[in-house]
């Protein structure tokens, strides 16, 4: 190969190398995230049809304040929290300014998480 034709395969694969890494770094267009909305929520825990815990809650500043501050990870129809090692419950939206949606130990659905605004 002649010097004159590796340099435009080496400024091609520059290139790509280039757009692989912006796309990875930055994302790349695609599904939308939703957020969580800010505001205060009535948390109910369920499991087997049987409320195990409700209490207040709110979301403020990217977080679920339940009883510790949990990082919610936005998706694209609303979020999931861990809120422990193994355990994380998924915020899905119900259209209606709530979020309900399964509670996993590990990979085992253990029961239900409700948010309902207040």
């Amino acid at each position: 190969m002649s010097r004159r034709a590796a340099k435009p395969t080496m400024v091609r694969a520059a290139v790509i190398t280039v757009a692989a890494g912006a796309a990875t770094f930055f994302g790349t267009a695609g599904q939308a995230l939703a957020d969580v909305e800010p505001g205060a929520y009535t948390s109910t825990t369920w499991s087997s049809g049987i409320v195990l815990l409700q209490r207040d809650a709110r979301v403020e500043g990217g977080e679920l304040v339940l009883i510790g501050r949990y990082p919610i990870h936005s998706t694209p129809d609303g979020g999931y929290v861990d809120l422990f090692p193994g355990h994380r419950v998924v915020l899905i939206s119900d259209g209606h300014g709530g979020y309900t949606g399964p509670a996993y130990f590990g990979d085992v659905v253990v029961g239900a998480i409700t948010l309902t605004p207040r």
